[in-house]
């Protein structure tokens, strides 16, 4: 007791004298009912009355893509609480009715109590004033058991609460471990027997792909194998009714060729003998002869020209050159000097652009018409000679300069440049001798060959003669043949010498 410290009785008399009156002023001033209808209270009760419906209250959300989902689910949540609503509704009914019925019995206390206050007020400042010194050391003697007691208790139930804490956070630890190592065992013996299962399923699977596959491997090799010989039978029958037609079309020719000869020769014969043969007679004679070799040559260049198919797919590498300048139309058409069999001129037909032919080889020229081919017999300088200044929108010639004099190969340039309208081009594919077997084996294979043309040769000739924008295209490399390099100087330089562009081609153009 010695450490509670002393209390002036009187001030706090004296304050709780204070306070009465202030309360005995502020209660006698105010009027209870209207503190219960205006007050806190009042503004409880209508809170109380409008807010104890807790179960129809419409739903909202503020979130626009997931708002409908949101109210949803509040909705489904409202109709799974039902019955607790329902219980909690009730409750909240029966409560407003007490409170209503407490705040009128409250109101009558009131009032009771304003006409009692007074004489209790004298009643309760005498007894307050007995019975401080009583109370006062009652409570220092409680408050110091008290203040022991509930520290003692306090640290009891701390150890207590602590003591449980840890008991339960071991009983989850050990709950967790066990769910999770439960788990985790049955999810690994479902992937296992799931992976078995699509395993085994897989190797069945596979193997009868397999055995499908090996069957139709199979199948399909012999029925290839069929084909193959089929197609080879049937090529090979082609190409020889193909070459036998042409003989027989060929010895035609020639027997008709002779046939004319002998006829002519038996003709002027009887016309002269026994006076001697004329000029103009020994130079029929003597066009005649030099068409004797015709059909010989015709035949050494299905031998190694190579067949007509094959020679119309190398041409095709020109028709973007024309397509793309326009050539080809009535305007501007397409002279071949040196047509041959006329592969160039059928490819042109194929592709709807206008073009003619000109040869010296009687035999060629007849079988180019046959095909319905527009070819002419004609020397091919006489004829650029008699055609008017610009009047072509091209001029080609392939594997013809080769079997030029260099004198007749000028003339060549030169009349191509005055034929040729502005925008025409003239092509001239020759043999390129830059390939060391083509300039030392297979050029001399045609005996009518004169020399190798280097391509530097012709492209200077074409520039001198009036052609501009000119351009080598090399062409036609035996690819198949060229060794692995492997970066090495010596094989690359082996490869372009050896299998190399066999032939190139001298594009110029007239500006």
């Amino acid at each position: 007791m010695d450490d509670v410290q002393q209390i002036d009785v009187k001030e706090i008399m004296e304050q709780i004298r204070e306070r009465i009156r202030k309360h005995q002023q502020e209660f006698f001033h105010a009027d209870p009912a209207k503190a219960l209808s205006d007050g806190p209270v009042a503004a409880d009760l209508a809170s109380l009355q409008s807010s104890y419906d807790i179960y129809h209250i419409h739903f909202t959300s503020h979130r626009k893509g997931l708002g409908r989902l949101v109210v949803l689910a509040k909705q489904v949540l409202r109709k799974l609480l039902t019955p607790m609503l329902e219980r909690q509704l009730a409750y909240n009914i029966a409560n407003t009715h007490i409170a209503y019925h407490l705040c009128k019995q409250v109101a009558g206390v009131l009032q009771q109590q304003a006409a009692t206050s007074q004489a209790l007020q004298e009643i309760v400042v005498e007894q307050v004033e007995g019975l401080y010194q009583a109370v006062r050391g009652m409570m220092v003697e409680q408050i110091e058991g008290l203040g022991q007691q509930q520290a003692a208790a306090f640290q009891t139930l701390r150890e207590a609460v602590v003591e449980q804490i840890e008991g339960l956070g071991q009983q989850q630890a050990a709950a967790v471990g066990a769910l999770q190592k439960a788990l985790f065992n049955s999810l690994q013996h479902r992937v296992n027997e799931a992976r078995d299962s699509v395993t085994e399923t897989l190797q069945m699977q596979q193997e009868k792909f397999s055995r499908t596959e090996r069957t139709l491997a199979e199948t399909l090799q012999v029925q290839q194998e069929k084909l193959s010989r089929t197609e080879r039978t049937v090529a090979d029958a082609d190409a020889r009714i193909v070459e036998l037609e042409r003989l027989g079309l060929r010895l035609k020719t020639n027997l008709s060729m002779q046939e004319r000869r002998l006829t002519m020769f038996l003709e002027e014969a009887r016309k002269r003998l026994p006076d001697p043969l004329n000029q103009e007679q020994l130079q029929l004679m003597a066009d005649e002869e030099r068409h004797a070799l015709d059909a010989l040559y015709v035949s050494f260049e299905d031998q190694f020209r190579g067949s007509r198919e094959d020679i119309k797919e190398r041409l095709q590498v020109y028709l973007p050159i024309l397509k793309k300048a326009r050539l080809g139309t009535d305007e501007m058409p397409v002279l071949d000097v040196g047509c041959g069999r006329g592969e160039w001129l059928e490819l042109l037909q194929e592709q709807n652009l206008r073009a003619q032919g000109v040869d010296v080889n009687r035999v060629l020229v007849g079988e180019c018409q046959r095909q319905g081919l527009e070819v002419i017999e004609r020397d091919v300088i006489v004829y650029l000679r008699t055609l008017p200044d610009a009047s072509l929108g091209a001029v080609t010639g392939f594997h013809v300069i080769e079997h030029l004099p260099f004198e007749v190969l000028v003339k060549l340039m030169d009349e191509t440049v005055r034929v040729l309208k502005p925008g025409g081009v003239a092509i001239f594919e020759t043999p390129n001798p830059e390939n060391v077997l083509v300039g030392s084996y297979t050029f001399y294979l045609d005996p009518t060959h004169r020399h190798p043309l280097p391509s530097a040769v012709v492209k200077f000739m074409a520039e001198a003669r009036g052609l501009c924008r000119v351009e080598v295209m090399n062409l036609h490399a035996l690819e198949v043949y060229r060794m692995e390099e492997a970066g090495l100087e010596i094989t690359k330089r082996f490869n372009e010498y050896f299998y190399g562009p066999q032939d190139y081609a001298v594009v110029g153009w007239k500006a």
